[in-house]
């Protein structure tokens, strides 16, 4: 019981699947207290997501008043929830629904969700032929300079910064965008590259492997 009830990490898998929840409106009546799995929910007073006491870890994530979280579990008093990329348990009395709170969630997480998939069909482009690790590089470096104060801090600017990322204009980005031909493979580097994976030791830059020193993945030298 108790391995169950432990709570995970990971934010874009967590971003991820919350994009791909829907609210059964229907199911989500005033005062229930049982919400149909996967319906966004919101937080109704400050709390924090917990495992059970006989895990014996306590708290472990607090949840602010008017935070969405979508339920993954039902229970008769703890409610399994998923907020910001943990999973932990709720007390039912801390759960509400909030149609403008939660649709306006819906909007950002849309918005994430398609600069995820602009940084994937970038991936595809510079190394969508080389094995998992050299794709998982070149999202790496993307958001490393989404996090640098130096670049800009969206994924879509840093992409379509001048002369930074050569197919940032070229047709096959704007086919692979445009017709979502998008690799598998590149798409869960983007997603891992988001959820703050780095395999790349916080590198800002790459070029062709043998044109300089670094670290060399794939066909690429990174540093």
């Amino acid at each position: 019981m108790c391995n169950r009830k432990k709570w995970l990490t990971g934010l874009l898998g967590a971003v991820m699947c919350l994009a791909l929840a829907a609210v059964n409106k229907q199911d989500v009546e005033a005062g229930q207290q049982n919400y149909v799995i996967g319906s966004y929910i919101v937080c109704t007073e400050d709390t924090d997501l917990f495992v059970l006491p006989d895990c014996n870890e306590g708290k472990v994530a607090p949840i602010p008043k008017n935070a969405v979280a979508v339920i993954v579990e039902n229970e008769e008093i703890y409610t399994k929830v998923n907020y910001n990329g943990a999973e932990g348990y709720l007390y039912q009395e801390f759960i509400g629904y909030d149609e403008e709170l939660i649709a306006a969630y819906e909007a950002e997480l849309l918005a994430r969700s398609e600069e995820v998939r602009m940084m994937a069909a970038m991936i595809q482009c510079e190394s969508g032929n080389q094995e998992f690790e050299g794709q998982l590089a070149v999202g790496a470096v993307i958001m490393n300079r989404v996090k640098a104060p130096n670049y800009p801090n969206t994924i879509q600017e840093v992409i379509m910064q001048p002369n930074q990322f050569g197919p940032s204009d070229s047709q096959l980005f704007a086919d692979l965008l445009a017709n979502d031909t998008i690799k598998d493979t590149c798409r869960e580097a983007a997603k891992q590259a988001f959820s703050g994976v780095d395999n790349v030791g916080g590198a800002l830059h790459f070029k062709r492997a043998g044109s300089r020193e670094g670290l060399v993945i794939g066909g690429h030298v990174f540093y």
